[in-house]
């Protein structure tokens, strides 16, 4: 059993932080809420309805719930063809590019307005996995999962990746994220809870008390 007897609740606006050794069940539990593999046993809730285990439900959830994943994966093309990308498909087909919204978040960042012309084969790490997360946040979703984002960047590009997740939920108070990490410093800067995993279960729950956000 990769995870067993968990019940949690994920509320809008939270800020959680998930720790545990590897092997703990951490990221197969994120995989499992974005139904990207589905769970054997047990019922997922979305804003109180139960989640049904068909296509088009999965597909809606999935659409709702985003999940970045520790190595950066980019199509070929600049970083605009990369923003522009989700935008293409079927769920986000309402939506429109904003690329002026998208140079102050860059620029808020420290990069130029060039940027967006860069090639996707240029980008260091710390920039092509800015890339990942800023076209998924670009898309305002309502949760979202963080799988070690920051594990193979240095530490100004993890700072830089903090940063930007903390200017999309101060934009969107609503939207809630949950952050898997190893390092214990990072856990206590972006969890306002901290979940702790052991053997696919939640063994405890600590509050932290912050004086400011990174």
């Amino acid at each position: 059993m990769l995870l067993q007897d968990i019940d949690f609740q994920l509320r809008a606006g939270a800020r959680v932080a998930i720790s545990g050794a590897s092997g703990a069940g951490k990221s197969v539990f994120l995989r499992t809420i974005s139904l990207l593999d589905l769970p054997a046993a047990g019922t997922l809730y979305c804003q109180n309805q139960p989640v049904n285990l068909n296509a088009h439900s999965i597909a809606r959830h999935r659409s709702q719930i985003a999940y970045v994943r520790q190595q950066a994966v980019l199509i070929p093309g600049t970083v605009r063809d990369n923003l522009q990308l989700p935008y293409t498909l079927h769920h986000y087909q309402h939506l429109t590019f904003q690329p002026e919204h998208v140079l102050q978040v860059l620029q808020n960042l420290g990069k130029d307005e060039h940027f967006l012309d860069r090639d996707g084969t240029d980008l260091s790490g710390g920039e092509a996995q800015l890339v990942c997360l800023l076209r998924i946040l670009q898309l305002n979703p309502p949760v979202l999962l963080l799988d070690e984002p920051t594990a193979s960047l240095d530490e100004d590009s993890a700072r830089t990746v903090q940063k930007l997740v903390n200017q999309w939920q101060q934009a969107n108070p609503q939207a809630a994220y949950m952050w898997v990490s190893h390092s214990e410093q990072q856990v206590s800067e972006v969890g306002d809870e901290i979940w702790y995993f052991d053997a696919g279960r939640i063994t405890h729950i600590k509050h932290s008390v912050k004086k400011g956000r990174q």
